[in-house]
């Protein structure tokens, strides 16, 4: 007989040879509901993949009307994601989530440029802003919390750059064909050229000099953005992933790595996924971004300090050292192919004085009113930035050139806290130690499974295919297809993009999917990309803002070893119809604050359709119906300004096309028109408008010079007035609008105030460092000739000015 202590041990022993997940009460079968919602959450996180890599593929930095309302569509289409994504949760009876932190601060720096629209001065350009940066959130929300497993973060991130290699590979081609082929179109015919692009320049003009300078003849790449800046700010992040993704690969390889049990990467698979890493940092050091250069510094020099004990030091340096030396060889390759120059080196100073100039006029707005409190709202800089920029400062930025600043002057002092503590405490997450042991004693603090189904995953490959083809269909549906036009030029660019995603996938997927690249990594990526913004701007870009806080999203995903990285579960519909109502009231601010815009520009562009039936010579019940339209599209929206400036230059239209009778007293109309667009809640600095009311009194006197002498004078004083305006209010320190004030206050009799604009002009003049802002040589010599005469009035007559160009914008 067995002694009952022996046959307990004997079912001990038994037992123990158990699987252990034996030992586990079996999963509940997931029910039809359950199975629907795990389709919903898998379709919602490829279709936000798809949104992501779309919104690389068009400009993002334009900051007017038209060009940020181009932008609502997106930041729609992922809000309609978000609501599939709550459906699931609700089919599921379980919403599941991650919370930390840095969420918290994220979320509020969001909320805070949200709320900083409606105290600006421009509100439709700030409302349509603050939406794309709501969708930026939303990007960060769905990275964070669709995602169920390691893996699916790990192909996000793939995908994220992905996308920066297609960007790059058409960059690449930019450089090397389209730029080239342009430069020789234009040395064939420059007039053409210019005309095409809209620039109004005499040939020898200093604006014409600068134009052909830095526009024509640069050399920097800026592939899909607007500027080469931007194009370096977007792939500087995902550049330092695959540095780490090869370090960590040669890391395995040679059995120095933590990653013990995984099938260690071939050489071969280290040499291919080298290829787009090359083609990044090619891209990189084209676009001649310095701030750039420091930031991929500084990720690598993490990455070295990091890897270190894992390689060991001699790897660490023989890598390092390889590294510059591979950057080195491609500076040289790129010298000798003329694409780089010593300017890089040698105008390093140079960028940083321009840099500091834009920084002391960026701290004179917000030292201005309440500007540091509150912010002026997105898009709202500008303006501002003219009124306070110093003499000597290059260009009227639209950004401050520094992620802090252009934080704080957007929405204020709680916005910059909440950046600050979001970067801080996801850095902090990346790099912080691990805490499994710590685990809190609440079942729902405690890492969550992926939920039991039948649905089996569907890979990395599906959703790098949903995020590449989609991200094509993204454009179609939704992007500004500036680039893409209907030649065969814009056929070649599409495929560019598209072989330059797919060799991608095809050459670094397969060590993305040996090797796990770790958290340290994103935090060194995101790094890169903060320490570039901080001297080249863009936060409020959505592709560049949507890299940084996506990196941010995902690498905190990673750290499930940290509460802020654990997938957490709230059982039960509760949580999930409060996740609902949240999206439901954003998506109702949305349709209310968005809907009259795009009333007003469908209403728009039904006139548009209809002129242009007639560019010639439109009847006048075309005339009337197009008015109707634009009378239509100003009830539609409060705050948009773009249909008074349309609907007075159909009245002058109108009025020339009927003879421009003298006894109409058209200017009247404009007049009220235009100072309705200037009424808030529109804005009343306005420079458009007062540009508008310039070019249509010019425009009146050159058409009727007969006019009787009362309205001559009306309209000269018109001109007078918008002038003094602008020089005084909204370009004080440029000089040429000190001198087109003086001239027509002078030919309004106004004499001494047309001297002290011409002396500020020569002053101005003799300050200003850059060609391009200075005097043409016939309006300095011109306000020498006559500024004597102007001091004794008695001598001379006022001045015409109806024969003058149209003021360009400052």
């Amino acid at each position: 007989m067995t002694p009952p202590m022996a046959g307990r041990s004997g079912k001990a022993r038994k037992r123990s040879k158990t699987p252990p997940e034996t030992l586990r009460p079996p999963a509940a079968v997931p029910d039809d509901a359950s199975r629907f919602g795990e389709h919903l959450r898998r379709l919602a996180l490829g279709l936000t993949a798809a949104l992501v890599v779309a919104r690389a593929y068009w400009p993002a930095e334009g900051t007017t009307e038209l060009e940020t309302g181009a932008q609502l569509p997106w930041t729609f289409a992922l809000l309609a994601v978000a609501a599939l994504a709550v459906v699931g949760a609700m089919m599921e009876r379980t919403l599941r989530f991650r919370f930390g932190w840095a969420d918290l601060a994220i979320l509020g720096l969001i909320a805070s440029v949200g709320l900083s629209a409606s105290g600006a001065l421009d509100r439709r350009v700030a409302i349509n802003l603050a939406w794309q940066w709501v969708g930026v959130g939303v990007v960060y929300v769905l990275f964070r919390n669709l995602p169920r497993s390691r893996g699916e973060s790990r192909v996000l991130a793939g995908a994220l750059a992905a996308t920066a290699a297609a960007v790059s590979a058409y960059a690449l081609y930019q450089a090397g064909v389209e730029l080239p082929a342009f430069r020789a179109q234009f040395e064939q015919n420059p007039a053409r050229m210019l005309a095409m692009l809209g620039v109004n320049a005499a040939p020898g003009s200093p604006e014409y000099e600068q134009f052909v300078n830095r526009v024509l003849f640069s050399r920097e790449p800026y592939a899909t953005f607007a500027l080469a800046n931007s194009l370096a700010g977007y792939i500087v992040g995902p550049l330092v992933l695959l540095i780490a993704l090869v370090m960590v690969g040669i890391g395995t390889r040679a059995g120095r790595d933590d990653s013990a049990g995984t099938p260690k990467p071939t050489f071969l698979s280290l040499l291919m996924a080298a290829i787009p890493f090359l083609a990044i940092l090619v891209v990189l050091l084209l676009t001649k971004s310095r701030s750039a250069f420091v930031g991929l510094v500084v990720g690598v020099a993490i990455l070295a300090v990091w890897m270190a004990p894992r390689l060991g030091r001699r790897a660490v340096v023989g890598g390092t050292l390889s590294l510059i030396a591979l950057g080195a060889l491609a500076s040289i390759g790129l010298w000798q192919l003329g694409l780089l120059d010593r300017e890089v080196i040698t105008q390093s100073s140079l960028s940083l004085r321009y840099r500091v100039e834009y920084w002391v006029g960026s701290w004179r707005v917000l030292t201005d009113g309440n500007t540091w409190l509150t912010g002026l709202g997105p898009g709202n800089f500008r303006p501002e930035y003219r009124v306070h920029k110093l003499v000597e400062a290059s260009e009227d930025i639209v950004d401050p050139h520094n992620l802090l600043l252009e934080v704080w002057t957007t929405a204020g002092l709680f916005a910059l806290v909440f950046l600050v503590l979001g970067l801080l405490l996801a850095l902090w997450n990346l790099f912080g130690p691990a805490r499994s042991g710590a685990l809190a004693e609440s079942p729902s603090d405690r890492p969550v499974e992926p939920p039991p189904t039948e649905i089996g995953p569907n890979g990395a490959r599906s959703l790098l295919l949903w995020a590449g083809l989609g991200g094509w269909i993204g454009v179609l549906l939704l992007g500004d297809l500036v680039i893409f036009t209907d030649d065969n030029e814009g056929l070649i660019r599409w495929l560019i993009l598209g072989l330059g995603w797919g060799l991608a996938v095809a050459l670094a997927g397969p060590l993305w999917g040996r090797v796990a690249i770790p958290s340290v990594a994103f935090g060194a990526a995101i790094l890169a990309v903060a320490v570039n913004l901080l001297a080249a701007g863009g936060i409020g870009y959505a592709p560049v803002a949507s890299m940084l806080w996506g990196l941010s999203a995902l690498g905190l995903n990673l750290r499930d070893d940290r509460p802020s990285g654990r997938l957490r579960e709230a059982p039960g519909l509760f949580f999930s119809f409060t996740a609902a109502a949240v999206l439901a009231a954003i998506l109702g601010t949305f349709y209310g604050t968005v809907s009259p815009y795009w009333r007003s520009q469908t209403l728009m562009n039904r006139a548009d359709s209809l002129l242009a039936q007639r560019p010639t010579a439109p009847r006048q019940d075309d005339l009337d119906r197009v008015g109707d339209l634009l009378d239509r599209a100003i009830d539609a929206d409060l705050y948009a300004t773009r249909p008074y400036l349309a609907l007075a230059e159909l009245e002058l239209v109108a009025w020339l096309s009927r003879g421009a009778p003298p006894e109409d007293a058209v200017w009247n109309r404009i007049e009220r028109l235009l100072e309705s667009a200037r009424t808030p809640p529109r804005d009343p600095r306005s420079l458009d408008v007062r540009m508008a009311r310039i070019s249509s009194a010019r425009r009146i006197l050159q058409a009727r010079p007969d006019l009787p002498s009362a309205a001559r004078d009306r309209l000269r004083e018109i001109i007078a007035d918008a002038s003094y305006t602008i020089a005084t209010e909204l370009a004080p320190t440029r000089p040429i609008e000190r001198a087109r004030a003086a001239e027509a206050l002078a030919a309004v009799g106004q004499y001494p105030r047309a001297v002290e604009q011409a002396e500020l002009a020569l002053d101005l003049d003799a300050r200003v460092p850059h060609l391009d802002k200075k005097l043409p040589e016939a309006t300095r010599e011109r306000l020498l000739a006559s500024i004597p005469s102007w001091q004794s009035p008695g001598t001379t007559e006022p001045t015409s000015t109806e024969g003058d160009a149209p003021p360009s914008a400052p």
